[in-house]
């Protein structure tokens, strides 16, 4: 019997491949503490860029829509839904929120009180089983939401 037999010795990490893991764990934590640091500032600055373009995207869009309505081509519930959709979809791409799952006492407690009151507006019309409303005066007092619109809103 042989008792000269040669140790394995135990597992290992190679130096480098230590030194590689700790870089690449001080980066991942660089970028997420920067990322809350300058994340929201730089989001915003990128969004508040944006509004003037919005603003007149969306303005021209709400001007198609109160000639469609003017030309009786659409339904007042049908064209109180387009409105609705129409601004949500300036809101979401003003403010990155996703303002299609809103409640109007959602967009209150966020500070959007003019989504709100256009929401209010808008509800009974869509929902009511005689077309009702003012859908010209509807529009109108979106495009001057819109129109004044800022990153405060």
């Amino acid at each position: 019997m042989d008792i000269n037999r040669d140790i394995e010795p135990p597992f290992t990490y190679s130096g480098n491949l230590v030194r590689y893991l700790i870089v690449i764990v001080i980066i991942v934590i660089l970028i997420l503490i920067l990322d809350k640091l300058f994340g929201k500032k730089i989001i915003s600055i990128v969004k508040k860029s944006n509004i003037p373009r919005l603003k007149n995207k969306y303005t021209k869009k709400l001007s198609v829509l109160y000639s469609i309505v003017q030309n009786n081509k659409i339904d007042i519930r049908s064209g109180y839904i387009e409105l609705s959709n129409i601004v949500r979809e300036f809101v979401e791409k003003a403010t990155g929120i996703k303002a299609s799952s809103f409640s109007k006492s959602d967009a209150h407690a966020i500070g959007l009180d003019d989504l709100g009151l256009l929401m209010e507006e808008y509800y009974p019309p869509e929902f009511a089983k005689n077309e009702t409303g003012d859908i010209l005066k509807s529009i109108d007092k979106s495009m001057e939401v819109i129109r004044r619109w800022n990153m405060k809103s």
